[in-house]
């Protein structure tokens, strides 16, 4: 049985209620952890395979990309963003969601070399400060609170012309013959099955229409070539990080 360890955020209800109704149950487990914490997971052989922040994995001993759809952005996503109750200029001090590498990592990139600040960096704590980097359900959830919005993947877009991968769907080791085509189906599924897929989540701290909008409108869910070209630049440019 594959070890399967998916996010419990909202841009992942496609994938989780396609894997569910395409009755895998006798060949994964399917558990649910935060972004850093699948990723700790996937680097420590607790799981196969993982719905991963991209950025932790090069950091495997192996790793594999499977499938081909992913967490992606081809314009705003509206739930990684730099919130601040200030211009980005006078940043000075951001807390850091270190709920995904991928983020962290994106927000200190553009911050850089994008925006030129350079800021202060501090762990996000309980409360919200005057400047943070905000990802997932967090995001969508708080950042009415901010006078300032910048979403960073349509910053990131605005500065290299690719798309961005967020997250993807990574094996640390080699899986069964068949397996990449049959998982890819059941996440197909749960992706022509959108409105099944919000109705089912338990979860309710979204409309329908907001979540609808949302899984449509600012999440981009094939792994096409232009997003691993722009999943490859990401990598190459977080060296320097």
């Amino acid at each position: 049985m594959i070890r399967v360890v998916a996010i419990p955020y909202l841009n992942t209800a496609p994938f989780v209620y396609g894997l569910k109704q395409k009755a895998l149950s006798p060949y994964i487990h399917l558990d649910f952890a935060s972004p850093a914490a699948a990723a700790h997971q996937l680097h420590h052989d607790l799981c196969d395979l993982a719905i991963v922040p991209v950025a932790a994995a090069p950091s495997l001993p192996y790793y594999e990309i499977v499938g081909k759809y992913c967490i992606g952005a081809v314009s705003a996503v509206a739930s990684v963003l730099l919130c601040s109750r200030v211009p980005v200029e006078q940043v000075r001090e951001v807390a850091l969601d270190q709920e995904s590498r991928t983020s962290v990592l994106l927000g200190k990139l553009l911050l850089r070399d994008y925006w030129r600040v350079t800021p202060q960096y501090v762990p996000l704590l309980a409360d919200l400060p005057e400047s943070v980097v905000l990802i997932g359900d967090k995001a969508l959830l708080h950042q009415g609170q901010y006078p300032y919005i910048y979403d960073l993947a349509e910053h990131w877009i605005c500065w290299t012309g690719k798309p961005f991968v967020f997250a993807a769907w990574v094996a640390n080791k080699v899986l069964p013959n068949g397996f990449a085509e049959t998982f890819d189906e059941a996440l197909a599924y749960g992706l022509s099955h959108i409105d099944e897929a919000i109705a089912a989540q338990a979860d309710n701290r979204f409309s329908v229409a907001f979540a609808k909008a949302y899984l449509t409108q600012n999440i981009s869910y094939p792994l096409d070539q232009e997003k691993i070209r722009g999943l490859e630049l990401f990598w190459e440019l977080i060296r320097s990080i």
